[in-house]
């Protein structure tokens, strides 16, 4: 048995497997590696050399490129585009319905049907179980040689550059814009709508609830605690420098009065 997620593979498309859903309008390049119970529905392209896990979905208009291999039970859902090289571990979702609600006058939600993409560039790699949503409208994009680790959550709309590096269980909100060359340590969060610009480093369980400057480095950790008494903490901390200067002035005042 051969080694790795390559050799989890097991049937050529050129052999007769009853497992496989295979749409007769899909176009499957030469040299394909096609596992048992894969479903690749209509009008699906996928390149020359490709190699597909046991039990993925590939759905309907997706295209995939030559050499790329996708693990187990991967779901690349509707009109995902992955380019050339890429590796999907075991259990990676593509095009999930992005987190798109609003609240009524009356106070209920309602669902913001999300109809947009995901492009994956070439040679990234995404490790296992992690979900990138498709875009409200538009794609939701990542840049070539992206590397993401296991369990990350990618939010619609999210672009990520080319050469970045996000490591495992971090979270990057809806329609925040992360420049070439950005680094996103360990279970790290970032809010929605942010941009990170180019050679940015966030370390491991950071919050980012602000835009980050070019080549930028944070570091630090928010406690869990009560909201009024964070925002309480926040604004003590926002008057430090305040207090330290009138401090200074106090301490000066008692230096000359006891001179005098």
């Amino acid at each position: 048995m051969k080694n790795g997620l390559a050799g989890s593979l097991t049937s050529l498309i050129d052999e007769i497997d009853t497992t496989q859903v295979i749409s007769e309008s899909a176009e499957i390049g030469e040299n394909c590696q096609i596992g048992r119970f894969v479903v690749i529905e209509d009008n699906v392209r996928i390149g020359d050399r490709v190699q597909i896990g046991d039990g993925t979905f590939i759905g309907e208009g997706s295209r995939i490129g030559c050499d790329t291999v996708i693990g187990a039970r991967c779901s690349i859902r509707e009109h995902t585009w992955i380019g050339k090289r890429v590796v999907l571990e075991p259990g990676v979702v593509l095009g999930s319905d992005g987190f798109g609600f609003a609240q009524k006058v009356d106070g209920t939600q309602f669902k913001i049907p999300q109809v947009g993409i995901v492009e994956v560039g070439d040679d990234s790699r995404i490790g296992a179980r992690t979900t990138i949503d498709r875009a409200t409208l538009g794609k939701t994009l990542l840049g070539e040689r992206v590397a993401v680790g296991a369990l990350v959550m990618i939010g619609h709309n999210v672009v990520i550059g080319n050469d970045c590096i996000l490591q495992s269980l971090c979270g990057v909100s809806g329609s925040t814009k992360i420049g070439q060359g950005v680094t996103i340590g360990f279970h790290a969060g970032l809010v929605g709508h942010l941009k990170v610009e180019e050679g940015c480093t966030i370390e491991s369980c950071a919050g980012v609830t602000k835009s980050i400057a070019k080549n930028s480095h944070l570091k630090g950790v928010f406690p869990a605690m009560a909201p009024d008494l964070f925002d309480q903490q926040q604004e003590m901390i926002v008057n430090l420098p305040g207090l330290v200067e009138r401090l200074e002035k106090l301490e000066q005042r008692s230096v000359t009065s006891d001179r005098a």
